[in-house]
């Protein structure tokens, strides 16, 4: 078993996997000392789970086709058809060829559906751990989430997507995808201690939000999968982050990396 955002998945069965699905569930975090909750399964089967004739449902390049049916999210590409259902907590993949993507995009897409409905939320951000405390840097992309992760001298979790996990009290965790190398060193979880909107500016600001301009701002940056029984969730998180943890706007300039005055600011709570 493995870990991808705070998620406990397990991949059925273990024999089927190929070498290069191997060596990608490998980068993600291990489980944890005795895990007690039941893990989000992931069955590879021989068949496909749904069949179409539309070619458009099965494009050649990337990113995979997704669509809500009936409670589950149907996921495919040329290489691979998958079925998820984000509240049973389980997923069926079909793959048609032997690399890891296939695998890759289905952890990545449950691990995004099931997250708001354990109380946890994708968010495309750089995770910075400062002084042992999580801060996650969120906005589009271009403002320059990649540029700041690579100014901090604090570990980074990493400079694409990160998760607010599931439970309390509220942490950042790696997601395990985008933005992250196999060899990455430091903490994989951190306390969250605030949510930072991130803008390019000629020098540094920070400005607390409240708390309903702090939700509009997070929802920008959610890659939930659109689905509104799922969305519906996300923004009851998202709020109840908003209520609970800093979220402030700030600007920046990378001739002037942020991080003692920031650090000083979040010392100061």
């Amino acid at each position: 078993m493995f870990r991808a955002g705070g998620i406990l998945f397990a991949v059925e069965p273990d024999e089927a996997l190929t070498g290069a699905e191997r060596l990608a569930v490998d980068r993600l975090d291990g489980p944890g000392p005795e895990p007690r909750e039941r893990p989000f399964r992931i069955e590879l089967v021989p068949d496909p789970p749904w069949h179409s004739a539309d070619p458009g449902l099965f494009p050649r390049w990337e990113p995979a086709v997704q669509r809500w049916s009936h409670g589950r999210l149907l996921a495919s590409h040329r290489s691979f058809t998958a079925e998820i259902d984000p509240e049973g907590a389980w997923a069926r993949l079909h793959r048609r060829e032997e690399r890891a993507y296939p695998l890759e995009a289905v952890i990545r897409t449950a691990m995004m559906a099931r997250l708001p409905i354990v109380g946890g939320l994708p968010l495309h951000a750089a995770g910075v751990v400062v002084d042992g405390r999580g801060v996650a840097f969120f906005g589009p992309s271009g403002v320059g989430k990649t540029t700041l992760a690579e100014t901090s001298p604090h570990p980074v979790l990493s400079d694409e997507l990160v998760a607010i996990g599931p439970g309390e009290p509220p942490s950042l965790v790696r997601s395990g995808f985008w933005g992250e190398s196999a060899g990455l060193e430091g903490p994989s979880v951190a306390p969250l201690a605030a949510l930072v909107a991130l803008d390019r500016g000629p020098s540094f600001t920070l400005t607390r939000l409240e708390a309903m301009e702090a939700v509009r701002a997070l929802v920008g940056s959610l890659p939930v999968p659109l689905a509104t029984p799922l969305w519906s969730r996300a923004l009851s998180v998202a709020a109840h982050a908003a209520a609970r943890i800093p979220v402030y706007r700030m600007t920046w300039a990378p001739s002037e990396p942020p991080w003692e005055r920031l650090a000083a600011i979040l010392e100061r709570g």
